[in-house]
C-alpha cells in the first residue's frame, strides 16, 4: 500500500523556501515520519510506502466481524494519523491510499480530503478524473510528445481517465506506441513500479544520557569511545572522514537547575533553552583537526586531551558528539621524498606538547603585517607539501655575488652600554655572551631610524635603529658591522644582530 499527500496551497517558490534545517519540505519531514520510503515526486506532492502500518494503527481482527474490515479500519487509521500530524504543521493536505504510487498520486490531486482505494475499485475512482489531470511524467512521456497526445486524445474524444481506459489496447499501441499503452496502464491505476526513494538526511551525531553521573576521566573515556566508534563507523559507510569534532557535556548543575525550575529533563532537548546558564553548566568544546581523520583511537585520545586540560566543573550526566563530514584526505608519497610524519600521530604529539607547556606556545610562527619589529603569533602547525625545487640559481641572477650581505638576528637581542656624543654612539661595550665580539671603538655610523606604534596599547614600542662598524684592535675580527636601536620606553641600548 501507498500513501500519497498533496498540499493544496504550496508552490514551487514556496517549497523552496519552506525548506528547514534538514533540507527537506515539512512534506517530505512528514513523510519520513511514517516510511523511510519516501519518494517526493513534485513540490507539492509526496508518496511514500505504509505497507505494515497497520501494526501500529490498525485495530485487531476479533474486534470487527472479519478480516477485511479489520485491514480497512486500519488504512483509514493510517489516513486519520497522517491527517492529524499534518494539521500540527499547519498543512491543508489531500490524502490518497491506494495499492500503487500512481493511483494514489492521481487520486490525492484530484480529490479533497481522504481517499482510500481498494484494489478491486481503482478504476471507479479513477474514471471520472479529467484527462487533463493525467500526468505523463509518470508515464516517462517528454512534454513536447505530451502535447501531441493530448491533442490526439481531444480529436478522439477522450474526456476522462475512464474514457481512455476502456479504449481497446492494440489500438492505442498501434497509434501511439509505448508511450500510449502507458499511460492507458496509468488511467486504469494499473501501473507497476518502484518509487525514487528520497535519501534520509545524513547526521553525523551520537549522544548519550548517563543513569549516573561521571566525574573521573577513566570511566568517562570508555562512553567516548563507545560513541566515537559508532560515529567512525558512520562515517566510513558513507566513505567521508571529520575534521572537526564538537564536543557537548550537560553537567550535574544543569540537571539541578531544571529541577528546580520544573522542567523535566526527558522533555527538554536543548538545556539552553530552559533559563539563563553559567557557562560551566554546559560544557562545549572544539577541535579542529589538520587534516581529515576517522580513527576512533585517534579521535578519542584528542578528546581526552581536550578534556584533561579543560575539564567540566561538575559530575557529567550527558554526553554528546557531533562531527563535520568531509572527503577523506588522499595522499602519494614519492620514492625518493623523505617520508613526513602520520598526521594522526603528529596530532597527537601536539597535543600531548599544548597540555605541557599551554595551546598558545605550539604552533607555527608566522609574521605579522606590521610595523612592530619581529612581531609574531602563533598558528596551527601543518605540514607543508612537497614542491618540487626550482632549477633557477639565484647566483646567476645576481651580477655581483660579493656584495650580497646577510643580516644574522639575535633573539632575544643582546643587551650592550653605548657612550654617546650629541646623541651618537661613540663606543660600545657588551655584556655577559655579547662582550667577546661586539664592543670597540665605533668608526662609522648610520642613523637613527626612529620607529613607533600601539601608542594606544600598553605594550607600546618606540625605538631609534643604528648601522655601526666597530673596530676592536684585541677581537679576532678586525671591523665587526651590526645593528643597535635604543629603546625610548626604557632608555636602553640593544645588539639586534650583526652584518655577515
Amino acid at each position: 500500500m501507498f500513501a500519497c499527500i498533496y498540499d493544496r496551497i504550496v508552490s514551487k517558490t514556496a517549497a523552496t523556501d519552506s525548506e528547514n534545517e534538514t533540507g527537506f519540505s515539512p512534506l517530505v519531514d512528514l513523510a519520513f515520519t511514517f516510511s523511510p520510503l519516501v519518494e517526493q515526486t513534485k513540490a507539492d506532492t509526496v508518496v511514500f510506502d505504509v505497507t505494515g502500518q497497520d501494526l501500529l494503527f490498525g485495530t485487531h481482527p476479533n474486534v470487527l466481524a472479519n478480516e477485511l474490515n479489520a485491514q480497512n479500519d486500519s488504512v483509514r487509521n493510517v489516513a486519520d494519523e497522517i491527517a492529524r500530524r499534518a494539521a500540527k504543521l499547519n498543512l491543508k493536505i489531500n490524502i490518497a491510499i491506494a495499492a500503487n504510487p500512481d493511483a494514489a498520486i492521481h487520486a490525492a490531486r484530484c480529490c479533497k480530503g481522504t481517499t482510500i482505494i481498494d484494489g478491486d475499485d481503482v478504476l471507479l475512482h479513477l474514471a471520472p478524473l479529467s484527462i487533463r489531470k493525467l500526468d505523463y511524467s509518470l508515464a516517462r512521456v517528454e512534454a513536447d510528445r505530451a502535447e501531441e497526445i493530448q491533442a490526439t486524445f481531444a480529436l478522439w474524444g477522450v474526456c476522462t481517465f475512464g474514457d481512455l481506459a476502456r479504449l481497446p489496447l492494440a489500438g492505442v499501441a498501434e497509434r501511439l506506441g509505448q508511450d500510449g499503452v502507458r499511460l492507458q496502464k496509468l488511467a486504469q491505476g494499473k501501473t507497476d513500479r518502484q518509487i525514487h526513494l528520497v535519501r534520509p538526511p545524513i547526521g553525523f551525531e551520537q549522544s548519550l544520557e548517563l543513569e549516573d553521573p561521571i566525574s573521573e576521566l577513566e570511566p568517562f573515556s570508555f562512553i567516548l569511545s563507545r560513541l566515537l566508534n559508532q560515529l567512525c563507523a558512520n562515517l566510513h559507510e558513507y566513505a567521508l572522514a571529520t575534521n572537526e569534532l564538537r564536543l557537548r557535556l550537560v553537567t550535574e548543575r544543569c540537571l539541578e537547575y531544571r529541577l528546580q525550575s520544573g522542567i523535566s529533563a526527558a522533555n527538554e532537548k536543548d538545556p539552553t533553552e530552559v533559563g539563563v546558564l553559567n557557562t560551566c553548566d554546559l560544557h562545549e568544546r572544539t577541535i579542529t583537526l589538520p587534516v581529515p581523520m576517522r580513527d576512533p583511537k585517534t579521535l578519542l585520545r584528542l578528546l581526552l586531551f581536550d578534556i584533561e586540560a579543560q575539564p567540566p566543573s561538575a559530575p557529567i550526566i550527558k554526553v554528546s558528539i557531533s562531527a563535520q563530514p568531509v572527503k577523506p584526505r588522499a595522499s602519494q608519497t614519492g620514492l625518493f621524498i623523505p617520508l613526513a610524519p602520520e598526521p594522526e600521530k603528529l596530532e597527537i604529539t601536539l597535543a600531548r606538547l599544548a597540555k605541557l607547556v599551554g595551546g598558545e606556545n605550539v604552533g607555527s610562527p608566522e609574521s605579522l603585517d606590521a610595523h612592530r619589529p619581529d612581531s609574531f603569533r602563533m598558528k596551527r602547525f601543518r605540514l607543508a607539501t612537497q614542491r618540487k625545487k626550482s632549477r633557477s640559481n639565484l647566483q646567476s641572477v645576481i651580477r655581483n655575488p660579493q656584495s650580497v650581505m646577510g643580516f644574522r638576528m639575535f633573539r632575544p637581542a643582546w643587551r650592550v652600554d653605548v657612550e654617546t656624543i650629541q646623541g651618537k654612539p661613540t663606543r660600545i661595550s657588551a655584556r655577559g655572551q655579547a662582550s667577546t665580539r661586539i664592543r670597540g671603538q665605533v668608526v662609522c655610523a648610520a642613523g637613527p631610524w626612529r620607529g613607533s606604534g600601539d601608542w594606544w596599547r600598553s605594550d607600546v614600542w618606540a625605538r631609534d635603529e643604528w648601522d655601526v662598524a666597530l673596530v676592536d684592535p684585541n677581537a679576532r675580527e678586525s671591523k665587526v658591522i651590526c645593528r643597535i636601536y635604543r629603546d625610548l620606553t626604557n632608555e636602553q641600548w640593544f645588539v639586534e644582530g650583526i652584518y655577515d
